[in-house]
């Protein structure tokens, strides 16, 4: 038998291997990238959820004047996040996010008589907007 044949089926064995290799460093780049990508989501919604709650806390602190129905939104200057107030007869929500477009809770609120101070109400926090009308959910500035 010729020694060069002996030869040619370690090198196409060596050949598979590092393809084998190759294969597996491409599906692990891909599946760190994969995780990278969700920590940088929750990275971004842990950011929203807590400005968004700072802002619910911040808005039931605001004087909000009596108005007519509809929302009225307040905006804090130095962290920009906002709240916002709907009153529709006898029911107030007041709804805190870091801007438009961003993840928002809202809570169940009453006014306090003769005041323009806001009191939660019990088991009214909300991480959803509680109208099954879209447009309801959203405040115009």
């Amino acid at each position: 038998m010729n020694s060069r044949q002996q030869g040619s089926g370690a090198l196409i064995a060596v050949i598979i291997l590092l393809l084998m290799s190759a294969m597996l460093l491409n599906a692990t780049r891909q599946q760190a990238e994969d995780a990278l990508s969700l920590v940088a989501d929750e990275r971004i919604w842990f950011q929203q959820a807590s400005l968004a709650e700072s802002a619910l806390n911040w808005g039931k602190q605001r004087q909000w004047p009596e108005g007519e129905a509809g929302w009225q939104c307040q905006i804090e200057s130095f962290f920009r996040w906002r709240a916002c107030l709907l009153i529709e007869q006898e029911r107030v929500l007041l709804k805190g996010d870091s801007g438009a477009g961003t993840l928002a809770f809202y809570q169940w609120v009453s006014r306090v008589t003769g005041t323009e101070k806001l009191l939660a109400q019990p088991h009214g926090w909300l991480d959803y907007c509680p109208y099954t009308e879209e447009k309801r959910c959203f405040s115009d500035e």
